[in-house]
């Protein structure tokens, strides 16, 4: 988030937190609510009180959250809670209509070739099942470095299955590139190519009332990079003013 930083810190500070983790011989944390304690305690140490301001890319977006939960539950204002296209911890699940309805498109689009392609697919789901089960390890020629971030992705995940998220009254904004729509579903729900179903504000809505939403270029990753991450800035700029208290 370097070009994000660097460009909206040109008005105002713009202060990031490094997962834990990633460098150093500290252990990732286990479960959001850590996460979000310790992170508490690092931005106290340049900002005492509320009301504050908070963000996260992605997944970044579900520890801010779970930083504005603790904050209000201490008394503390949150003006803002800002996701970068971040989805819900969890996935809504497809009903066996909805496979079908899969299926179907796949064979419409593909023909024959769907087939190959399931049985492909099918043979790798099976290794990599077989992979987990005897913790098969293969050299990948990768850095220490490489390791460590996929020791990070899998603490996310876990702590991601922990979660439990509760309902929030706070003001947010979601900023997302366009959905990636890949199939379409019953009640004129959405699907993306990973079978996942999507929504126009990730779903967020379930939990707070007070939600927004813009689009912006790019996908999931180049959002955030140039020559998009230019357009992202300006808005979120005119988003941070209108939450801030000291210019309303």
């Amino acid at each position: 988030l370097r070009h994000l930083a660097q460009l909206i810190g040109e008005e105002r500070p713009f202060y990031g937190l490094q997962a834990r983790g990633l460098y150093g011989d500290h252990a990732p944390h286990e479960t959001f609510e850590e996460m979000a304690s310790d992170y508490i305690a690092e931005i106290k140490t340049v900002q005492a009180d509320g009301p504050y301001i908070l963000g996260g890319f992605s997944g970044g977006g579900i520890t801010a959250y779970e930083m504005a939960r603790q904050l209000k539950a201490a008394g503390e204002e949150v003006a803002q809670v800002i996701f970068l296209d971040t989805p819900l911890p969890y996935n809504d699940p497809l009903s066996s209509v909805d496979r079908m309805s899969i299926h179907w498109q796949r064979i419409r689009t593909q023909g024959v070739a769907y087939f190959a392609e399931w049985a492909k697919n099918r043979y790798r789901w099976e290794l990599e099942k077989f992979r987990g089960r005897f913790n098969y390890i293969e050299e990948t020629g990768q850095t220490p470095a490489e390791f460590k971030s996929g020791d990070m992705e899998a603490a996310f995940y876990q702590a991601l299955s922990r979660y439990k998220i509760e309902a929030l009254d706070i003001s947010a904004k979601l900023f997302r590139p366009k959905l990636p729509v890949k199939y379409s579903l019953s009640g004129g729900r959405l699907a993306n190519i990973d079978r996942e179903i999507i929504h126009d504000d990730n779903g967020w809505p379930r939990y707070i009332i007070d939600l927004a939403v813009a689009e912006v270029p790019g996908n999931h990753d180049s959002m955030v990079l140039e020559p998009n991450v230019r357009v992202l800035a300006t808005k979120m700029r005119q988003c941070i003013d209108e939450a801030d208290p000291k210019k309303k």
